[in-house]
This record gives C-alpha cells, sequence and structure tokens, in this order.
C-alpha cells in the first residue's frame, strides 16, 4: 500500500473513531486485564487521548509506519499493525500463568512496546512477570510498571503521553 493510501486509511479510520469511543475521548491501543487477583487494586483506566491529542497520532503514525516500511525495519502497513494480536498474546500468557493468579495485571501494546500496570505481590513476582512477557514473539520492549504489595502505590492514570521510564528493556 502506498505511503498516500496508507495516510488516508488512517485518517478515515480516525474519523470513525468517535462512534467508537466516547464522544470526548479516543482509545487507539489495544488496552486488556489479564489478571483480576489483587483484591483491593485500583483499576487502570484504558490510555485515552482527546480528539487533538487522536489527530496528532494519527499523523504520526502513518508518518512512522511509513518510514520503517520504507526502510526496511517493519512490515509493510505500519509499525502498529501487530498490536492487537501481541496485546492478546501478553494477555493469554500472563492470564494462563499460575504464578500471576494472585496479581491484577492491565496490558498495553503500543508498536510492539508492552506496558504492563497494576498490582503484584513481591518484587519477585514484578519480575518474573516482565521476563515472561519479554519472551513472547513480537515483543521489543517492555515497560512494568506494576505496583508491587500494598495498594497504597496505585497506579497511575493511563495515557498515551505518560513518562515510560520505569523498567524499561530492550528485547535483543
Amino acid at each position: 500500500m502506498a505511503g498516500g493510501a496508507r495516510f488516508a486509511l488512517i485518517v478515515v479510520a480516525a474519523a470513525a473513531l468517535p462512534a467508537l469511543a466516547g464522544a470526548d475521548d479516543y482509545q487507539l491501543d489495544p488496552f486488556e486485564q489479564a489478571t483480576a487477583g489483587f483484591a483491593g487494586c485500583p483499576t487502570v483506566p484504558p490510555p485515552t487521548l482527546t480528539l487533538e491529542q487522536m489527530r496528532t497520532q494519527a499523523h504520526q503514525r502513518a508518518e512512522r509506519g511509513t518510514s520503517c516500511c520504507l526502510a526496511g525495519t517493519c512490515e509493510c502497513g505500519g509499525s502498529y499493525k501487530r498490536d492487537p494480536e501481541i496485546n492478546a498474546r501478553v494477555a493469554a500468557a500472563i492470564r494462563d500463568d499460575a504464578r500471576f493468579r494472585d496479581a491484577s495485571i492491565w496490558v498495553t501494546t503500543t508498536r510492539k512496546f508492552v506496558t504492563l500496570q497494576g498490582c503484584v505481590r513481591t518484587p519477585a513476582q514484578k519480575r518474573t512477570l516482565e521476563r515472561l512477557v519479554r519472551g513472547q514473539s513480537d515483543v521489543a520492549i517492555v515497560w512494568n510498571e506494576t505496583t508491587v504489595g500494598s495498594v497504597r502505590n496505585a497506579p497511575r492514570k493511563a495515557t498515551q503521553q505518560s513518562s515510560r521510564s520505569t523498567n524499561m528493556v530492550r528485547q535483543r
């Protein structure tokens, strides 16, 4: 698909988003709760954007997808193309692993970058979770923003513009 056609497709898809999301917010990235075993862990809201942020993101995503395709560093169709299947695969892996049944974990994927939020019981469980997710196919980076132990340090509201400095790990 040519760059102009890909951009037009993203613009059309972005225009359809108001029907899918609330009139005031837009969700572009796949988001799913993988486990709900930590009673009292605050719910993590999905990452949403305002209309203006969504339009800016749509433009940036189209440019990024075209550039990486032309450079041969990603599959043509955009670097976000496989995010829904990656997100579902990661959430299923966490859900199917008995070690995380007592945790509450939410998963968001953007450009093969997986963000983990919620509550885990111990630092060891947090590290094990990160290793599990890093080992899933097509995961490029894991941002582990889970809270250990007490729910006093509840996860912050998820946004597309949030800082991603905690526990960034590059896949090799």
